[in-house]
């Protein structure tokens, strides 16, 4: 019974425990290479995915990445991205960095939907008879 209590108490800490802060995980970084009075420019070679209305931030790396400000994608010409500014804390310029999160996949394009679809239904056709 005591062990029962403590792998109890084990279990409810690593819940409770602090977790890695995932703010910026999976975003992409990109130079940002000219700044207009209400725009950015940064070029997105290697972002096939980059496209207009997706949000990001500009970040001051060295200043362990300080939010500088917060924009919109306007328009992909081929490898040079623009974007209006929505909104800052400070004058963006080219020493800062642009993180945007690369778009997920809809749920219909995740295989692990259809393969529990396909076992769902096998299951209720065993289940069924």
């Amino acid at each position: 019974m005591k062990r029962l209590v403590l792998g109890a108490a084990a279990l409810a800490l690593s819940f409770a425990a602090p977790r890695v802060v995932h703010a910026q995980q999976g975003a992409y970084r990109f130079e940002i290479t000219a700044v207009g009075d209400s725009t950015i420019s940064f070029r997105t070679a290697d972002a096939p995915w980059m496209r207009a209305g997706l949000t990001g931030i500009a970040v001051d790396p060295q200043r362990r990445d300080q939010l500088i400000a917060r924009f919109t994608v306007l328009r992909v010409e081929g490898a040079l991205t623009t974007a209006i500014i929505t909104g800052q804390t400070a004058k963006v310029a080219t020493t800062y960095v642009a993180c945007v999160v690369a778009p997920g996949r809809h749920w219909y394009e995740v295989p692990a939907v259809w393969i529990a679809t396909g076992v769902g239904v096998a299951l209720g056709v065993i289940i069924a008879r």
